[in-house]
This record gives C-alpha cells, sequence and structure tokens, in this order.
C-alpha cells in the first residue's frame, strides 16, 4: 500500500512540473548583463573606483578607458563613502562609526538611451580605540561589501530598464 501511494506522489509531482514548464513559469536566474561584457569605464582615480574595476574584472568583464564598440559605457560621476562618528558619556569618546556609501552614474548601451541612477547604503560599525588596526581592515572589507551591493543594484537597475524597452 504504501509503494502505491509513493508511485502516486510521485505522478503528482512529475504532473505538477510539467503543467509548471508547460505554462513557461521558471526561477528567476542570476542577470549576466555586467558578465563577459566589453565595458569603457570613465571615471576618477580613486580607492572606490579601482575597487569597482576591481570587482568588474571578476565578472569576467574588459575594461577598457577608450572603446570603438563598447557593449556598456558607464560613467562615474560621484563616488565616495562619507564617516560620522558618534559618542556617548562624559568622555564623549567615539563608540560608532557610520560609513555612507554613494555611487552615481551614467550607463548608456546600445539598446538604452543613456539612464542616470545612483544608488546609496549605510553601515555602522563600533569603533574601539584599542583595536585601530582591525577597525581598518573592517571599514576595508565593508568598502568592498558596498561595492558589490552596487554592482548588483547597477545590474538590476540596467535589467529592469532593458524589459521595460522590450
Amino acid at each position: 500500500m504504501s509503494i502505491i501511494l509513493s508511485i502516486k506522489d510521485l505522478i503528482l509531482i512529475s504532473v505538477f512540473f510539467i503543467f509548471l514548464n508547460g505554462c513557461g513559469y521558471e526561477l528567476r536566474s542570476q542577470s549576466k548583463i555586467l558578465s563577459n561584457q566589453t565595458i569603457e569605464l570613465i571615471s576618477k582615480d580613486s580607492e572606490l573606483n579601482k575597487e569597482l574595476e576591481r570587482q568588474l574584472k571578476l565578472m569576467n568583464n574588459n575594461l577598457q578607458k577608450i572603446s570603438i564598440e563598447p557593449d556598456l559605457v558607464l560613467k562615474i560621476t560621484d563616488h565616495k563613502i562619507e564617516r560620522y562618528v558618534g559618542s556617548i558619556g562624559l568622555g564623549a569618546r567615539t563608540t560608532q562609526v557610520r560609513l555612507d556609501y554613494l555611487i552615481k552614474y551614467e550607463a548608456t548601451t546600445d539598446d538604452l538611451d543613456q539612464i542616470n541612477n545612483e544608488f546609496s547604503d549605510s553601515r555602522y560599525i563600533d569603533f574601539n580605540q584599542s583595536n585601530l588596526l582591525a577597525f581598518e581592515k573592517e571599514v576595508e572589507i565593508t568598502s568592498e561589501n558596498f561595492v558589490k551591493r552596487a554592482l548588483k543594484n547597477m545590474e538590476f537597475f540596467l535589467a529592469s530598464q532593458n524589459n521595460e524597452i522590450k
């Protein structure tokens, strides 16, 4: 009896997946708009922009300063991290640092006109005067994470713009 129920369950599950595939349903896959592209990157020479270049190269992109036929022209108009400190108590020592990240960019592809967008993010880091080297390392890691999230946001934004056109 239990073997028959398991065969019925298997048949029902198979029919369910056939119906899902038949109607065109599929799980959303990660966008590849910023992968394997020729990108003309126009930006100032800063540590954040170097990290952006490094992250784009990790996504198998060919970055060029001047390109004849780029798949994407990316112009970074503003890219910064600002630090704000907070302190509590009579001694008013710094206890927490807030990092505010901002990137503003213009993107142009063959399919799209020039689009402007910006991405901002914040993170709070506890500050301990006796562990200054660890704090600087944490700021560096946070900067890398900001750039990764900005690229994901950029990829989502470009994909949504492509879908609106189609």
